[in-house]
């Protein structure tokens, strides 16, 4: 009767087999593969209980591989409907994102932004300015500032209107180093390149969901 070679493999071929025979194989596949394997073995020389055993090791590896790859599937599946998810809602949210120091007034023609402090600030004066005609059009005088992420509000934009804004901080006579944003609304979130961008107010790049520094409100 003529033996078929075991499915076990060789110290030489061991690796290199393994990763490429058992990509394919599944739990089916090698219990048909042992079965065929003992009708056919030779009588005088049977199959070692250790090639056995090696084949059974193969045997859970590859079942191990298949359940590993469908964790992956459904992780990598939860990730991008958690990433959806938070994508949406911050549809009409106003954000800062890192960039020149914008403020987008909403339709309803009210500015809400952002910017950064490096330290306490016993009071700081924001300028807004219409970069249009170079007009100032709004300013504020703001006191006992924390340090990190303040905000402001100006009701009485125009709608949709994009403006430059500056802000200048200070600690007793020390000044504050102060950090600006693009601050702007997010009209919706776009799905075509897998992961998901947001479109934003007044700016011709979509940006994704790293680039926002702080969600300032709707």
């Amino acid at each position: 009767m003529t033996s078929v070679p075991s499915a076990a493999a060789s110290p030489a071929s061991g690796a290199a087999g393994a990763s490429a025979g058992l990509s394919g194989l599944n739990q089916a596949d090698f219990i048909r593969l042992l079965t065929a394997q003992l009708q056919n073995q030779d009588p005088t020389s049977p199959t070692k209980p250790q090639d056995l055993a090696n084949e059974f090791a193969q045997l859970s590896t590859v079942s191990g591989i298949n359940a590993l790859k469908q964790e992956v599937t459904k992780i990598g599946a939860g990730a991008g409907a958690a990433q959806i998810g938070q994508a949406a809602i911050l549809i009409g949210k106003t954000v800062a994102i890192a960039g020149n120091p914008l403020a987008v007034a909403n339709a309803n023609g009210q500015v809400i932004g952002g910017f950064s402090l490096a330290a306490p600030a016993s009071s700081a004066t924001l300028t807004i300015t219409d970069p249009q005609n170079g007009t100032v059009v709004n300013t504020q005088k703001l006191t006992n500032l924390p340090s990190g992420m303040n905000d402001f509000t100006w009701t009485g934009a125009a709608a949709n209107h994009v403006y430059s804004y500056s802000v200048s901080a200070s600690s007793g006579s020390s000044s504050v180093a102060t950090t600006t944003y693009t601050n702007t609304q997010v009209r919706n979130i776009d799905l075509t390149g897998g992961t998901p961008t947001l479109s934003l107010a007044g700016a011709a790049q979509p940006a994704d969901l790293t680039q926002i520094v702080s969600i300032l409100g709707g």
